[in-house]
């Protein structure tokens, strides 16, 4: 998993400012938001580990969804 600090360390080494860039950011807030929405209690651990899955486990070629979201509060 990236923090805040070590993503923005290595677009700096990595990138150009103008480097045109597609990002797409998931935070433990949006777990929380999600499950809340779902009506599922989680707490921020919970959310955080399920942040760490994502990361680990994510594939390319499908992307990170609110549907992975869902399949991971699913899981708890």
């Amino acid at each position: 998993m990236t923090t805040q600090k070590e993503l923005i360390e290595h677009l700096q080494k990595s990138f150009e400012p103008d480097d045109l860039l597609a990002v797409a950011i998931w935070q433990t807030d949006d777990v929380l938001t999600r499950a809340k929405e779902r009506n599922m209690k989680i707490t921020s651990e919970q959310a955080e580990g399920i942040i760490r899955q994502i990361d680990h486990r994510q594939d390319a070629t499908l992307g990170i969804s609110w549907d992975t979201i869902d399949c991971y509060l699913d899981d708890l």
